[in-house]
């Protein structure tokens, strides 16, 4: 049986990406330029210890969505693990924005190393984890994840705007240097704070887990799951769709700022681009659910990456030019929508596929695949980017930068999205999870 959520339910879970957002966008948007302009920290350190990072991000995701899927709680499975990472990872988070000056440079890249560990591998995974399976613990009718999945996203999207266009303004409010990342840093961990309760207590799984030894017959053990999940070519293919678009997401974030700081000469124009980029998105996830509706959402992510490759291409020819460098932002941003909206509506069938074809309930352990491809993906995109500044001899300590290190900018944040959007468009053709679960339950 099939039950509906609430507009207020559906808002509810949103609002925690929102906040989440004050925490993950923030650290990949500006952890690298406050480690090498601030901290002064070597750029290609910085990215290589970020990449390790997020490598060991993939164990710890592994073992954190099997948790999940052998929690019995009151709470449920996945909310009790929501409520409890919080607190640390908040504090984890303003460690990591307050690297102390008396370090040396060995010093400095070993606690930037730890503290990124503890708030990418150990506290952002389960949050992120357990947050994520709450798309398939709270309903199982299609409609009101892909419906969660737009919600959640314009949620997204306004704390993206948010954070692009007032964060390097609060920095400068606050007091330039260490003082003002400070300050931000704790500003925004109690809106991440706020938020997340308002999902832990807003929204309810769909059924009570704690019912004793008969659930827990059921748990799948953690080797089994993983041979599971590498059966399942839903996951495998949702996995690479993640990865990639958070290669994307990463490289822009970490490559955005020094974009508008170096090459267009003015750090305030990075809320610009913010704003080009999110407002969009967040108008196009209104209406994303009656097209993906109407079209079923392969077809529909099949012709958003069309427009995203095309939006990507106008602006890798724009130069500089601003006006058209804007149009295709906006162009790319309305492609990137639907995905946005669908993709964990993509995770959840891929569940359900594991469901019916195998009789195991691994849902935790399947929205791992978002997690994992979330963070290595994302630390890729950061690392790439480093990896390219460095050889274009970029030095944190210069207010002017070379010619090369302005050309592998240029590279990273105008020529990578064309890449990924290729290799995102690859993905989506094989990704026909709707078709094949209709087919399962027709055999049933």
């Amino acid at each position: 049986m099939e039950f509906r959520l609430k507009f207020r339910e559906k808002f509810a879970f949103g609002i925690g990406d929102f906040g989440g957002n004050f925490c993950f966008s923030f650290l990949s948007s500006f952890a690298m330029i406050y480690f090498t302009d601030i901290v002064g920290a070597n750029v290609a350190a910085v990215a290589t210890l970020l990449m390790a990072a997020k490598c060991l991000d993939g164990i710890t995701d592994l073992i954190m969505g099997n948790l999940i899927d052998r929690t019995h709680s009151k709470m449920g499975k996945a909310r009790p693990w929501l409520f409890w990472s919080a607190f640390p990872l908040a504090l984890s988070e303003i460690a990591l924005f307050n690297v102390p000056k008396a370090l040396t440079e060995a010093q400095k890249n070993i606690y930037i190393f730890i503290f990124y560990l503890l708030v990418c591998a150990f506290f952002y995974t389960a949050s992120n984890i357990s947050y994520n399976s709450l798309t398939s613990l709270i309903t199982n009718n299609t409609k009101d994840r892909v419906s969660m999945g737009s919600i959640r996203f314009m949620c997204t999207a306004v704390a993206g705007i948010i954070i692009g266009s007032f964060t390097t303004i609060l920095i400068q409010v606050f007091g330039d240097g260490q003082k003002g990342w400070t300050m931000v840093t704790l500003l925004y961990m109690v809106v991440f704070l706020i938020c997340t309760m308002i999902t832990v207590f807003g929204v309810k799984e769909l059924k009570d887990t704690n019912t004793g030894a008969e659930d827990k017959k059921k748990d799948v053990p953690f080797f089994k799951s993983v041979v599971l999940l590498l059966k399942n070519k839903y996951f495998i293919l949702t996995f690479l769709v993640f990865l990639f678009l958070y290669i994307f997401t990463g490289s822009m974030g970490a490559s955005g700022l020094y974009y508008a700081t170096y090459n267009l000469g003015n750090v305030n124009l990075y809320g610009l681009l913010s704003i080009a980029m999110m407002v969009p998105m967040f108008i196009a996830l209104i209406i994303a659910p009656k097209i993906t509706a109407k079209f079923g959402m392969q077809k529909t992510c099949i012709y958003a990456t069309f427009l995203f490759i095309a939006g990507s291409l106008v602006v890798a020819l724009s130069g500089d030019a601003m006006p058209l460098l804007l149009v295709g932002i906006v162009i790319r941003s309305l492609g990137m929508a639907p995905m946005s909206a669908a993709i964990f509506a993509f995770i959840a069938e891929a569940a359900e596929y594991s469901k019916i074809k195998d009789k195991a309930e691994i849902e935790g352990m399947v929205y791992s695949c978002s997690s994992i491809g979330i963070k290595v993906g994302s630390g890729l995109g950061i690392a790439m980017v480093g990896w390219l500044m460095s050889a274009g001899y970029y030095d944190g300590s210069l207010a002017v930068q070379g010619e090369a290190a302005l050309r592998m900018i240029g590279v990273s944040y105008k020529i990578l999205p064309v890449l990924v959007g290729v290799l995102v468009l690859l993905v989506f053709l094989a990704l026909n999870v709707e078709k094949a679960n209709k087919q399962l339950k027709e055999q049933v």
